[in-house]
């Protein structure tokens, strides 16, 4: 049965070599489609199979399929629901034909005789554009995701080992090079985060004169805002790690009466100086009095570890190293065109995976590059 689907596979490539990037295409439309209800709900406790119909985010409305076709949609409507007028984002648009246009290429870059090994790079592609949005828009980085992508690059690296070793074609020595890739990769980025927490994690201030401060829910209803003087912090950013810490020096809480002390906030709870522990879900507000902070927090977020992971297993221990410095370079170039960073949190796993979608598709022809020059 296989060797029937490659001969005929070879056959469509031979006579029409552009069906098979037109009918992937035309796929990665719709799977693109569906990635927009795992962007939007999963990231929310939603689930992706109910309710099972494409809905409007603003008036909650259910969207008719003919008002739901990948691509076309957006631009007959104008980049407006139909429904309430109101505006649909354009990254509906955007991941829609982002994902078209990768499964093309990889029917047209990757053109072998063996379709599942096609499937199963669109597979990662696929699950690697749903962690840039989530990670773009939210900041957060789904662990589910990205294993299922690296499940997705060990199955990989078993069916097609020349991806990761091009000397070798045995299934075990392209496992194996997926398996040291994911593992290392992972601990390799742990390991980056942990030494950038110990050099820039920590930082501490003392105001001149005590100022007011404040925890109340933010404007947006969703997040939570910190107020201390004129400054505006969002919890969010705070609290991008559980591991983060902001603690209020020789603070007072106006609820309570006592002399100045420490007060530490947690991602979900406030600790007195005395060791209690207020539950914030269990409060509207908070407010009191500080003299000055301190702060811990992560300088790389534990899921950029999870993505070095999903990129380790699909682009071996190369792939991580070369994500990880094109990636940084990445990231600067957007922190300095966007203005953004430079003390404000700004997600790292969006450069990341656009540094192994280029490695995906050139990897070897880099490595070859590299040795050429230094051999």
């Amino acid at each position: 049965m296989m060797e029937l689907i490659y001969l005929q596979t070879q056959a469509i490539t031979a006579e029409t070599p552009w069906l098979l990037p037109l009918a992937f295409a035309l796929f990665g439309a719709c799977i693109g489609s569906f990635l927009n209800v795992v962007v939007y709900r999963l990231p929310r406790g939603l689930s992706v199979n109910e309710p099972s119909r494409s809905f409007c985010p603003v008036c909650k409305k259910e969207i008719p399929w003919y008002l739901n076709l990948p691509i076309l949609s957006w631009l007959v409507l104008r980049g407006k629901s139909a429904c309430c007028g109101n505006r649909i984002p354009v990254r509906y648009w955007l991941v829609e034909t982002v994902c078209a246009a990768l499964f093309a290429a990889i029917a047209w870059y990757f053109c072998l005789d063996d379709i599942f090994t096609q499937i199963l790079l669109c597979v990662w592609v696929a699950l690697m554009l749903a962690c840039f949005c989530i990670d773009w828009e939210q900041m957060v980085v789904l662990p589910s995701l990205t294993v299922a992508a690296a499940v997705a690059g060990l199955l990989l690296s078993g069916l097609s080992p020349w991806m990761l070793e091009p000397t070798s074609l045995e299934p075990t020595d392209g496992l194996l090079w997926s398996v040291v890739g994911a593992v290392g990769g992972f601990i390799l980025f742990r390991l980056v985060g942990l030494i950038g927490l110990l050099l820039f994690g920590h930082r501490s201030a003392r105001l001149e004169k005590a100022a007011a401060w404040s925890l109340k829910q933010a404007a947006d209803g969703e997040d939570i805002e910190l107020t201390l003087g004129e400054d505006k912090l969002l919890w969010s950013q705070l609290f991008m790690e559980p591991s983060n810490r902001f603690i209020l020096k020789e603070a007072t809480l106006d609820s309570r009466s006592g002399e100045p002390g420490s007060l530490e906030f947690r991602p979900d709870a406030l600790i007195l100086p005395n060791g209690e522990r207020i539950e914030l879900e269990s409060v509207e507000s908070l407010s009191g009095m500080a003299g000055g902070y301190s702060s811990r927090r992560a300088a790389m977020g534990s899921g950029d570890a999870w993505i070095a992971m999903a990129i380790g297993a699909i682009g071996g221990w190369q792939g991580v190293v070369f994500s990880l410095v094109i990636g940084s370079f990445i990231g600067l170039l957007w922190a300095v065109v966007a203005r953004i960073g430079f003390g404000k949190p700004m997600p790292f796993g969006p450069a990341l995976i656009l540094a192994a979608t280029v490695w995906l598709f050139f990897g070897l022809e880099i490595q070859d590059w590299l040795e050429s020059m230094y051999l």
